[in-house]
């Protein structure tokens, strides 16, 4: 069948491109798309036949392919720089899309949509601030921590200080757990009410503190909770 043959001796509305052309993307699994980065194989394997190992690899899932490295990639049968390089694009081309962000604030889904592609497949816990206008408009994002695996540190005085300098009467806190688990911590806990009772002593709203699951997709809100 078709496995052990190039792809260019393929039926042609089998191929990959031909299938996009004619099919659209949608029509296409992982591994076909993953095929045409690749582009072309060797005498041994199909570019279709390498995107199938990558993706078996990576179990199978989009998540864990875009935490491959440029060097990782070129491990593989027939993957030179030029592929690698490809491949790495396209994946860096959509964190980027996914980091297009509302410029207004209204509720925790913004505010996780803000954060997410910053953090998702990071290893250490980052935390950030979103600071806003009146109107809950985005005055700025900025990083207020960096921690390990399972904790990060925020020093209140150094966001409220942020806050004063922009002028900002609103801000919300978001961090991401590496581990996956998105329930807080007694530490979360403490940091939530810290960051809760300095804004209300300096008449900034604290508007949520968000924390995002390790795949970037998941997240919980004190806010939606009831308990900010």
């Amino acid at each position: 069948m078709n496995e052990h043959k190039s792809i260019k001796d393929w039926a042609e509305d089998e191929r990959p491109r031909e299938k996009l052309i004619n099919l659209g993307p949608k029509s296409l699994t992982q591994a076909e798309l993953l095929a045409i980065l690749i582009s072309s194989g060797n005498k041994r394997k199909s570019a279709l036949d390498i995107a199938r190992e990558i993706l078996a690899d990576c179990d199978n899932k989009i998540d864990n392919l875009c935490k491959l490295s440029y060097s990782d990639l070129l491990k593989y049968e027939a993957i030179g720089v030029a592929k690698a390089v490809t491949i790495a694009a396209a994946v860096e081309l959509g964190r980027r899309r996914e980091n297009i962000v509302a410029e207004q604030i209204q509720n925790s889904q913004d505010i996780f949509a803000a954060i997410a592609p910053k953090v998702i497949d990071e290893s250490r816990e980052l935390a950030y601030a979103i600071y806003l206008n009146n109107s809950n408009r985005i005055i700025k994002v900025a990083n207020v921590g960096v921690g390990g695996i399972d904790k990060t540190l925020v020093d209140t005085r150094i966001v409220i200080g942020e806050a004063l300098r922009l002028n900002a009467v609103a801000l919300a806190l978001v961090h991401n757990h590496p581990s996956g688990n998105m329930l807080p911590s007694k530490e979360d806990d403490a940091l939530t009410r810290s960051m809760s009772e300095a804004c209300s002593l300096m008449n900034i709203r604290f508007v949520d503190h968000v924390i995002i699951s390790s795949n970037g997709k998941d997240y919980y809100s004190y806010h939606d909770k009831g308990r900010i």
